[in-house]
Parts: structure tokens; C-alpha cells; sequence
């Protein structure tokens, strides 16, 4: 019996789970959600600005890329995609093993990829990696300080799917990791205060509800979109100090005056020069 429990609470792979997980963000409680997220992310990724930005996701064809000024925009996803989707996919990659060298993105954007993850920390570690100093990851992850975040729990006793086995990460937790990995956490926001009735009645009628909501950026939110920059410290190049006298240094000669006139077979000059001499 506490097997079957233990099992209940296990994070399983994001590629075994993926399919679940997006299946649950096809319904109307997940696409309620998704809007809104997307339009969090759209107005974070409208103030920053790069070459490259990279998303991993762990909904299909979930795309954030639209709203953003930068021109290549990719995704990498955990399975085979059929159908793609309006975000390029360069391909299937592990998230804690990304086939990118060091400091070429310029945003990476997590999209609910940390709570489905086995190793989280792993997976934020290779995104910011990947990440060029100044850039910025745009995580999106479920708030467990909220009335979903709360049934969570009494959620997954009786129920399996991908959704409710997900792994509760905290802000507090998120912004040491990031300070542990040279980011500074730059805004912070909370997304979708609605109670989780997967009804599409009850989400229609409570539409003004969730944009008072919005508007007042009141906590509690079923999701959070948090900005972190990275703050890696470059290299200065240090000038060398020449003024400094050393053993092997050259010493610096005064300048004397010149007494007397010189005659036209030995002309002083500033540099010394050979005098033929006849003996």
C-alpha cells in the first residue's frame, strides 16, 4: 500500500509524461490557463532583446516566440512532435542535456519544464549555460501557494495523470537557485487567480473575475512567470604598469645641456654616432 502511494508522488520522465501534460492543457481549466500565460510571457519578452532565444516547453505547440522582437526563435522537445507546430523545432533533446555549446542564447524561456522534471536543478543549470551573460530565462512553473497548488496533493491520491504528479518549486526555492548560477531575479509575477474548476460555464462566467485579478497583480495566482538576468562578471583586461623601475627595465636618461661649439668634423647629435678617427 505505501508502494502504491510512494509511486503516486514519483516525478516520471518528461518524455513518458509529455503527451499527458498536454493533454490536460487541451482542456478548457488548461486553455484558460495558457492564455493568460501567454500573455504574461508577452509582455516580459517585449523589453528584452538578442539574437537567439530559445523555448522548452512541456505542452505541444505551445508558442511564446510570437510576441518577441528576436528573428531566430527555436524549441526543443523531449518526444517526436507530429504535426508541428508555429515555433520551429530543431529537434528531440534531453532538457538536462541540451546540445548547444556554452553562452549562445540570448532568452531562454522554461515553459512548465522544472515541476515535470526529475532533476529540476539540473535542467535550470543547462539553461543557464546555454545562456549568454546579460541574458535573461523566462521560467513559467504551477504556484504551490495557491488554491491548486493547496489540492495538489489530495489531487494525486486519486489521480495519476502528468498534471497532478508535478513537483511543488516555491519562489523562494527558484530565486536561490538562480542566485546560485550568477542570475538575479528582475520581476516576478503571478498568473490566473481563479479557483481550478475544469468547466468551460464556470470559467466563461468568471472572466471579469480573472481580469480584475490581473489588473491589481494580486498574489496567489495558479502559475508564476519569473525574469532572471544572468550577471556573469567578465574578464577586465589589466594594463600593465610600465612605470614601474625594474632590474631588466630600461632607466629613463636626463637630458644634459651641451657646452661648448662643435666642430664640423664631430656634430653632436641627439644620438650617438661613429667618428672616424685616423691613427
Amino acid at each position: 500500500m505505501m508502494k502504491l502511494i510512494q509511486s503516486r508522488f514519483n516525478i516520471d520522465p518528461l518524455r513518458e509524461s509529455y503527451d499527458e501534460v498536454s493533454k490536460w492543457f487541451a482542456t478548457s481549466l488548461g486553455r484558460r490557463l495558457l492564455i493568460h500565460e501567454r500573455k504574461a510571457v508577452a509582455e516580459e519578452l517585449r523589453y528584452l532583446f538578442g539574437y537567439h532565444l530559445m523555448q522548452l516547453s512541456s505542452v505541444k505547440n505551445a508558442n511564446f516566440a510570437s510576441s518577441s522582437r528576436i528573428n531566430h526563435c527555436f524549441s526543443f522537445s523531449p518526444t517526436e512532435v507530429s504535426g508541428g507546430g508555429s515555433i520551429p523545432s530543431e529537434g528531440v533533446a534531453n532538457f538536462d542535456e541540451l546540445p548547444l555549446p556554452d553562452e549562445v542564447v540570448d532568452v531562454t524561456v522554461l515553459h512548465h519544464v522544472l515541476e515535470f522534471s526529475e532533476n529540476p536543478h539540473q535542467v535550470l543549470k543547462e539553461a543557464a549555460r546555454v545562456t549568454m551573460p546579460r541574458g535573461y530565462v523566462v521560467i513559467v512553473a504551477f504556484n504551490p501557494i495557491s488554491a491548486a497548488g493547496l489540492l495538489q496533493r489530495v489531487f494525486t491520491l486519486f489521480s495519476s495523470t502528468g498534471v497532478s504528479k508535478r513537483r511543488s518549486l516555491r519562489l523562494g526555492r527558484m530565486r536561490d537557485w538562480l542566485e546560485f548560477l550568477d542570475f538575479s531575479c528582475v520581476n516576478t509575477r503571478n498568473v490566473f487567480h481563479n479557483l481550478p474548476i475544469n468547466n468551460a460555464r464556470y470559467l466563461s462566467s468568471t472572466k471579469i473575475l480573472e481580469k480584475l485579478h490581473y489588473k491589481n497583480k494580486m498574489p496567489g495566482g495558479m502559475s508564476f512567470v519569473m525574469v532572471a538576468r544572468k550577471d556573469k562578471a567578465g574578464l577586465t583586461p589589466i594594463k600593465p604598469q610600465w612605470e614601474k623601475p625594474g632590474i631588466l627595465n630600461a632607466m629613463p636618461i636626463a637630458k644634459q645641456a651641451i657646452k661648448g661649439k662643435a666642430s664640423k668634423e664631430c656634430m653632436v647629435l641627439p644620438f650617438r654616432a661613429k667618428i672616424k678617427r685616423d691613427f
